[in-house]
């Protein structure tokens, strides 16, 4: 009796051992985006886990998602994201021609939004300033929708 449940503790120990070897850390993203006006289009998002792509190209995005715009505030839960920097990408594709558009001089004419709030200067943000952690089983983001 002493043999087979030693056996067991053994084998239990070793599937404990195993298993966490096996088991990937990853994360939920509770992410609200605001101040979405106006009440028409559709929100796009980009989450990127590295420099490459950056934000341009969604082929190289690990999450993206397109969202019908029918009130000023977006909730949504992205699961499974792995533990890791990441940053996001949103444009308010107010006439939906899935592109974002601007003035002749370059300025956005299209609401959008970065994670971190970053400061808008010239150009899209560097991703290592919107780029943010996704390092426990649930972290939350807000992003405000801006126009310049």
């Amino acid at each position: 009796m002493k043999v087979k449940l030693g056996l067991s503790a053994v084998l239990l120990g070793f599937l404990f051992v195993l298993i966490s070897f096996t088991t990937k850390n990853t994360g939920v993203l509770s992410l609200k985006i605001d101040e979405i006006n106006p009440i028409e289009g559709a929100i796009r998002i980009l989450i990127f886990n590295g420099k490459e792509g950056w934000p341009k190209d969604h082929t190289k995005a690990v999450y993206t998602k397109s969202i019908t715009v029918r009130k000023s505030e977006i909730y949504l839960e992205i699961k499974d994201l792995s533990y890791g920097e990441y940053a996001i990408a949103i444009l308010h594709d107010v006439n939906l021609n899935k592109k974002a558009d601007k003035s002749i001089i370059g300025i956005p004419s299209e609401p959008f939004g970065f994670s971190n709030y970053p400061k808008i200067t010239f150009g899209v943000p560097n991703f290592e300033d919107v780029s943010f952690s996704i390092d426990s089983p649930n972290n939350h983001m807000v992003i405000s929708m801006k126009e310049i």
